[in-house]
């Protein structure tokens, strides 16, 4: 069973973003270059079709780009509230955060904590505002932690 400790949610590397970020960078400059050279010499058509095809992979990646955010943005939203949520639980059970696991990466329903070697079943309430904890065991021993 597959564990994900406090450093996992807090350490998240945004590298694929930031990378996608710059390639949109440089496609915008490219087409503001092209529009330039088109405008100043009407009447070569290269920079013209130039100017269009980059002005399309524009369009293209900024609508990747876009949803890319969105994706980003509830990922962040999910990784802070199971940031909160772990530290909640280690100052409840007066626990390090290293000894604090969860078994999902968001917060749901009937999800497993480990602290130290106990194992809890954690309900929460409609709103996901307060839980409770009960003893669980594991089926199978076998457990992995992801940092």
């Amino acid at each position: 069973m597959l564990f994900y400790r406090y450093s996992y949610f807090s350490n998240q590397n945004d590298f694929e973003f930031y990378l996608k970020l710059s390639l949109s960078v440089i496609i915008a400059s490219l087409i503001i270059i092209f529009f330039v050279q088109y405008l100043r010499h009407r009447s070569d058509s290269k920079y013209r079709d130039l100017l269009i095809i980059f002005g399309l992979v524009g369009i293209l990646l900024a609508g990747i780009q876009y949803t890319r955010i969105q994706q980003l943005n509830t990922a962040h939203s999910q990784q802070a509230q199971m940031a909160q949520f772990i530290r909640s639980v280690a100052t409840a059970q007066k626990a390090s955060l290293k000894t604090v696991a969860v078994n999902t990466t968001s917060l749901q329903q009937n999800m497993v904590v480990r602290v130290g070697h106990q194992n809890y079943q954690v309900i929460f309430d409609n709103n996901f505002t307060s839980y409770q904890l009960q003893k669980a065991q594991l089926i199978s021993q076998d457990i992995t932690y992801q940092d």
